[in-house]
């Protein structure tokens, strides 16, 4: 848990607890303990203060427009924060894979996937259809308390457990903080606490039976294919169903949806409700809106952030179009503002970047290079202020540890998030509804197996979904060139597969499939052919089983299909095998697949390399770029060590070149050529600044330093120096440069009297960081040289 979060009434931040959990701890231990026997807490305990936030551009006069926030204390966030955790273990188990909210491991993506793939089926079937979206009100806020705990206890939760989740709702109170007023207290009765890590999952659990009940009640129609039927997906409270037989279907549901909220508190809408009329007539679109009250369309509706439309070509017009139009603006105006060369990249990184890749996730449509390209070219302007581009986009896509600045390559990220959905093609039957859609689709072959047959050999695609198509063409474009596979892959399938012709057939390998042959690397665990006998000891094969293994090691015995076999999986197979969505999946496949496509030589590296006179190690880069990212909390500190790697400045040499003046001499009159190591370093008339810092820095480590560019230009880490000594080292050198940098084009090098200016300024930047971030020790210790030398 975070410890700078907001505290409750008490007062108590999480800070608090950290720093005295020596003395608080067994109070803690206790107080959590004896909420298992249901021991009540103190009535201030389960105080919660609501502070209110006013809408965007709504009326401040009205109560309604104002957010609420609950703030709760932190000792009662402790506990419920142990029993998420705990619940968290179990929950994928008892929420049905329609819910993705909050669930360990599932997206948001799993629920808008699927929402496009089953209207692109209603029209491929020629099946009327709604696309009903439920606006539920105030949904956390109305559970009923007596409905909740008798679902937990109908699902099984322990005793002990559940009675740990009633205290913290035993006459729980909270008060509306109104500045200059003193708080009135009233009760609570009802509704999942806002704040409480416990929240959202108790409010799936709750929601539970309601979904339950759509999908068993037989009156009402879900779209059907190939035995499955498909009618209700959530997140959270956001609940989108997917009904054919409209009328009826529509009908039912409401009579279900009455009898639930008589019970549980839930109440729908009707008129925020949208209606998606898929093949419909019109008669049934005025009695959903006439009747029923929905709001109904042909076009498009709103789901978890996204345009659903009627027609799957309108994804890209409704929500790629609209997005990229609205970025390019926000660039055209943000471009107006002083904001720093490191800043603008955080701009893209943290604002731009995460709503791209939300859709990149969300809608299954390819996207062309020309539309991520018009866009990198707006970013790359706002970048460079529509100024010359100083540093190469290569060296720029490269993460901050490599070398680089981290701004993002769309057209990777593009593909990481489409890939990232491939290696959710992998994941068991069931984990996931779209999957288990798409691969009735592809039936009788599955995506998981399809994919990794050499093209030469796959089967016939027996789908036109686009979701498919698109991944798959996506897929066959980079899998080669990113290194993510080679054919024929260790994971190619057995059956299915052109170049084995007995497996065309897959029924009489039935029970060999079962027991795990499936792929070429499934023959050699562990790296030596399986036997027979070895098999047959594990799964209780029957004799007839014999005769088709010999036919499948006859085939995986070639020499090609042998060598691919006992091939080391790459990364991404080795992901895919997996069979779950890792963390992080989409930062792991960018990563590799930037490395591979985007990364070019680094040519200030050779540069550096010239000017040094010697050439530096790859791990002594490494060091150089963690120094400058480290180099201080402020951007415009860490810009300039930059700035310095990446050889920004210009100097008479590089004006010449550039025909912009015709004498390359040095701008402070000493006489000499003006090249970037002359002008930062070697320059007659900066010797004295670099000698007396160079004699400040022995004197404040009480060591003795090598007086080379390395250190006092790179701040490449000394081997005999401790980590801190490292670190004050480059914070004074920064001093020195950032003196130089301010008085770049001046005749007269800058005073030291300035650089120490400087080092004070770092200093006060790194305390007043440390004072916000509760450091203030590693702060002493790290500064406690200088501090010493500068009374």
């Amino acid at each position: 848990m975070q410890p700078n979060k907001a505290p409750g009434p008490d007062g108590l931040p999480g800070l608090y607890y950290k720093s005295f959990l020596p003395i608080l701890l067994p109070h803690l231990t206790t107080m959590c303990n004896s909420a298992r026997s249901g021991t009540p807490f103190a009535r201030d305990s389960l105080t919660a203060s609501i502070v209110t936030i006013l809408k965007p551009g709504k009326d401040p006069l009205g109560p309604e427009n104002y957010r609420p926030i609950s703030l709760l204390n932190f000792d009662i966030k402790v506990l419920a924060k142990v029993l998420a955790l705990r619940l968290n273990e179990i929950i994928p188990t008892l929420i049905h894979a329609d819910q993705v909210g909050f669930i360990p491991g599932r997206q948001a993506y799993d629920n808008t996937r699927r929402a496009c793939d089953l209207v692109w089926l209603a029209q491929r079937l020629k099946v009327p259809a709604v696309f009903l979206s439920l606006d539920a009100e105030k949904a956390f806020d109305r559970v009923g308390w007596a409905y909740l705990f008798q679902v937990l206890t109908h699902l099984g939760f322990p005793q002990e457990f559940t009675s740990s989740i009633g205290v913290m709702y035993d006459t729980p109170v909270a008060q509306v903080v109104v500045p200059g007023t003193p708080p009135r207290p009233f009760r609570l009765t009802n509704g999942t606490r806002q704040g409480c890590p416990l929240s959202p999952l108790l409010f799936a659990l709750s929601l539970e039976p309601l979904l339950s009940a759509v999908r068993a009640d037989p009156l009402i129609a879900g779209v059907a294919y190939r035995g499955e039927e498909y009618k209700v997906s959530a997140y959270a409270d956001d609940v989108l169903l997917s009904l054919t037989c409209p009328v009826p279907s529509v009908a039912r549901l409401l009579e279900v949806l009455d009898r639930f909220s008589e019970v549980a508190g839930y109440k729908v809408n009707m008129t925020k409700s949208t209606a998606l009329l898929v093949g419909a007539s019109d008669g049934d679109a005025g009695i959903m809106e006439h009747r029923h009250g929905f709001c109904t369309t042909t076009e498009s509706i709103s789901y978890l952030g996204v345009r659903i439309p009627g027609s799957h070509s309108e994804i890209f017009t409704l929500n790629y179009a609209p997005l990229i139009q609205c970025i390019k603006s926000d660039l055209d105006r943000w471009a107006k503002l002083h904001i720093s060369w490191l800043g603008r990249v955080h701009c893209i990184k943290m604002n731009v970047l995460p709503r791209l890749l939300y859709l990149f996730q969300a809608l299954p449509i390819s996207v062309t290079q020309s539309d991520l390209t018009s866009l990198q070219t707006a970013i790359d302007a706002f970048v460079w202020d529509n100024k010359r581009h100083r540093v190469a986009r290569q060296t720029l896509f490269r993460p901050r540890a490599a070398g680089g600045m981290g701004l993002p390559s769309l057209l990777s990220y593009y593909r990481a998030a489409r890939l990232a959905q491939i290696v959710a093609w992998h994941s068991p039957m069931g984990a996931r509804r779209w999957v288990d859609l798409e691969s009735s689709m592809m039936s009788p072959d599955l995506p998981q197996f399809w994919l990794w047959t050499s093209p030469p050999y796959r089967p016939t695609l027996r789908t036109e979904c686009p979701a498919i198509v698109a991944a798959v063409k996506l897929w066959d474009s980079v899998a080669v060139k990113c290194d993510l596979t080679s054919y024929p892959s260790p994971l190619t399938p057995i059956l299915r597969n052109e170049e084995f012709p007995p497996g065309l057939c897959p029924q009489p390998f039935g029970l060999l499939e079962d027991a795990g042959l499936q792929r070429l690397v499934d023959f050699y665990p562990k790296g030596a052919l399986l036997h027979y006998p070895d098999l047959q000891g594990t799964h209780s094969l029957p004799p007839s089983t014999f005769f088709r293994f010999l036919q499948m090691r006859d085939f995986i015995t070639k020499p090609h299909l042998r060598a691919a076999a006992l091939t080391k999986p790459s990364w991404f197979e080795r992901l895919c095998l997996q069979e779950h969505y890792p963390k992080g999946l989409i930062s792991t496949i960018y990563s590799s697949i930037t490395s591979t496509l985007e990364w070019k030589e680094l040519t200030y590296i050779n540069a550096w390399h010239k000017d040094l006179g010697e050439e530096l190690e790859g791990d002594e880069w490494l060091d150089i770029w963690e120094a400058a990212r480290r180099s201080s909390i402020c951007t415009t500190h860490q810009e300039q060590s930059l700035k310095m790697i990446f050889r920004w400045y210009t100097t008479p040499e590089k004006l010449v070149k550039m025909k912009v003046t015709t004498t390359d001499v040095c701008w402070r009159l000493c006489g000499d050529k003006g090249t970037f190591l002359h002008m930062w370093w070697s320059c007659p008339r900066l010797k004295p600044l670099w000698s007396k810092l160079h004699s400040l820095a022995q004197t404040v480590l009480e060591r003795d330093l090598p007086f080379v560019p390395k250190v006092f230009l790179l701040a490449s880490p000394l081997e005999d120096l401790s980590l801190r000594q490292n670190k004050l080292l480059a914070k004074m050198s920064l001093a020195g440069r950032r003196a130089i940098a301010a008085e770049w084009r001046a005749m007269e090098p800058p005073r030291f009297g300035r650089v120490l200016a400087n080092i004070r300024d770092v200093a006060l930047m790194d305390e007043l960081s440390a004072r916000v971030h509760h450091t203030m020790d590693a702060f002493s210790r790290l500064w406690e040289p200088w501090v010493n030398h500068d009374v």
